[in-house]
């Protein structure tokens, strides 16, 4: 019952991986409030988790209003946000650079980083106030190395890494400390259609020095562990878990989706 009395904010947490992440923390004691753009998944885990400690908005978080709106609800309600994952995002249709459309290289950026800033700085400002927080964001081990069609989602969750190492100087003084989890390829939340195919997670597999694709569960438990006071004194940092992958060079997977596997 590590966050026992605490209260965890959770973007994109309505479905996939940030529910699993809801689901988790709330068996730890905490009480969870999420947020979701769909409406339908919003209505869903309201009542899959009715009657226990959570709540759930339906918010877009590219709206700036529409955050500052969600996170005065949820300091009125709850009184405090101790724990804030940012967790939402998206990643572009995989082309090359040469063809990436406008539009989808702003719904990236709009959602990944201003969409992760403006979350951060409702409920962050509100932690300094508070002299106490812990925020994570999760970005990806493609911001560190690339890979073929995946530029727009590789920049900003690249973004994600500077604003927490930034973050982390300005916020640190007033008790708010700030990381960022960089997960290789999980078998799970947006891969989810992906895993599906044997082709797909054997290639994965094999780019992977441990031999196999990450979990769900072992991302979860490094959350929650960076979310605990076991990692109090980590700040600022990029925790990158992907099996060693990062150590290999890249083939490219939008050479190995080509090739119609």
């Amino acid at each position: 019952m590590r966050f026992q009395e605490k209260v965890v904010f959770i973007t994109g947490g309505a479905r996939g991986l940030g529910k699993t992440m809801a689901q988790a923390f709330l068996s730890e004691g905490a009480t969870v409030a999420v947020n979701g753009r769909d409406a339908q998944a919003v209505s869903r885990f309201t009542e899959e988790f009715m009657g226990q400690q959570v709540l759930a908005f339906e918010t877009d978080i590219a709206d700036q209003g529409a955050v500052e709106a969600m996170a005065s609800k949820v300091y009125e309600t709850l009184g405090k946000v101790d724990i804030l994952i940012n967790n939402a995002g998206v990643v572009n249709p995989l082309v090359p650079s040469e063809k990436i459309k406008k539009d989808d290289f702003d719904r990236v950026i709009d959602i990944n980083i201003k969409g992760t800033f403006y979350v951060t700085q409702a409920f962050g400002k509100r932690m300094v106030g508070h002299g106490s927080g812990r925020i994570i964001n999760i970005a990806s081990q493609v911001a560190l190395f690339g890979e073929k069609g995946f530029l727009p989602y590789a920049v900003s969750k690249s973004a994600l890494m500077v604003m927490a190492r930034q973050l982390a100087y300005e916020w640190s003084k007033s008790g708010v400390t700030i990381c960022t989890v960089a997960p290789g390829f999980i078998k799970g939340g947006m891969n989810e259609g992906l895993i599906k195919k044997e082709a797909f997670v054997n290639y994965l597999s094999g780019r992977t020095p441990i031999g196999r694709m990450g979990t769900v569960e072992e991302l979860v438990s490094t959350i929650l562990f960076l979310s605990s006071d076991d990692a109090r004194y980590i700040n600022g940092e990029t925790i990158v878990m992907d099996g060693g992958m990062t150590g290999y060079t890249a083939e490219g997977l939008l050479d190995f989706i080509s090739k119609g596997k």
